[in-house]
């Protein structure tokens, strides 16, 4: 026997030829697999769980930062929060008071002794240059927005004793929706012939006919026979219409497409009370039933782009009891 045949033959018994058994390893390869598809579903189960957590801790920390978030205006530390309820914020806050109190000024006066209701006084934003104003004489503020009602109270009433404030749980559909008092049903807290000067800054721009003419009834109530209301509106005919639509002057992309009845309209159907507009003539009804009139030729207002020349955002209803 040759060297080269006995060195096969020892070969083969010494190193048998090795058979792999498929079944056990694919088996065995399933396990590992399952294995990891566990771990990596496990691993990505707490990856989600974990973003989650911080987005939302995230959200938290930016809603308590934006709750005490603060705006200081003539003394006052305003919580930033309740001041974009009144559709602005810190950027905007000190111009449009300003303007407010010039329009005041320039069109049914305030005087120190006045005795002044506000329909919708927010956060302050009239009240607080008002409070210089009115010396000798009073101010009550109304709003369906309880927490502004609060602080209102809390700081500008506390230090102006002459000044009260005014919560009213209207059933609201944008700024307070689980209010549960209707507008018909308000009676302002305010004796009959008792006050000078009333002004709603965008308040009837967010009411339907019905309440509309309600405060007015209220209004006439409650006013002194020379007492005289400044009221802002959205008035329209389509020559405006067609300007608003044309022009686009606000952010609210204005354009009252939609008709709610004969003179009036609406600018969204989904949230119908974001925007209302009357016609001239569905107003003088609305008088007419609120046993109002006009003191002063209607104001023109800027948002329709459609004058030249104008005096306030919205247009403007001057009023004195019938």
């Amino acid at each position: 026997m040759g060297a080269t045949t006995l060195l096969r033959k020892l070969k083969g018994s010494m190193f048998p030829k090795l058979v792999l058994d498929r079944t056990l390893l694919d088996k065995q390869i399933a396990e590992l697999q399952g294995t990891l598809s566990d771990v990596t579903a496990k691993y990505e189960a707490e990856l989600t769980a974990a973003r989650a957590a911080v987005a939302q801790a995230a959200a938290a920390a930016a809603q308590a930062s934006a709750a005490q978030a603060t705006f200081h205006f003539r003394g006052y530390d305003i919580p930033v929060d309740l001041m974009r309820m009144t559709g602005g914020g810190p950027e905007t806050f000190e111009e449009i008071s300003a303007m407010h109190q010039k329009n005041l000024a320039k069109w049914i006066g305030i005087e120190p002794q006045h005795s002044i209701l506000e329909i919708g006084c927010g956060i302050g934003r009239d009240a607080i240059p008002l409070s210089t104003t009115l010396t000798r004489g009073s101010y009550v503020g109304v709003d369906i927005i309880g927490r502004s009602i609060d602080w209102c109270t809390a700081y500008i009433g506390a230090r102006h004793p002459n000044f009260r404030f005014v919560h009213y749980d209207v059933d609201d559909q944008l700024h307070n929706p689980d209010g549960t008092t209707r507008t018909e049903a308000i009676v302002l807290p305010i004796e009959d012939q008792s006050i000078d000067r009333i002004f709603l800054f965008s308040v009837f721009t967010h009411m339907y006919q019905k309440d509309i003419e309600h405060y007015l009834r209220e209004f006439r109530r409650v006013l002194k026979p020379d007492g005289l209301v400044y009221a802002t509106t959205f008035i329209y005919d389509d020559a405006i219409l067609e300007s608003a639509r044309r022009t686009n002057r606000t952010i609210f992309n204005l354009r009252f497409e939609h008709e709610l009845h004969e003179g009036c309209r609406i600018n969204s159907l989904e949230y119908p009370l974001g925007a209302v507009a009357f016609t001239r003539e569905l107003w003088q009804k609305m008088l007419i039933a609120g046993s109002m009139k006009l003191a002063k030729p209607i104001l023109n207002g800027q948002w329709s782009g459609f004058y030249d020349k104008f005096d306030d955002g919205q247009d403007v209803l001057i009023l004195q009891p019938a």
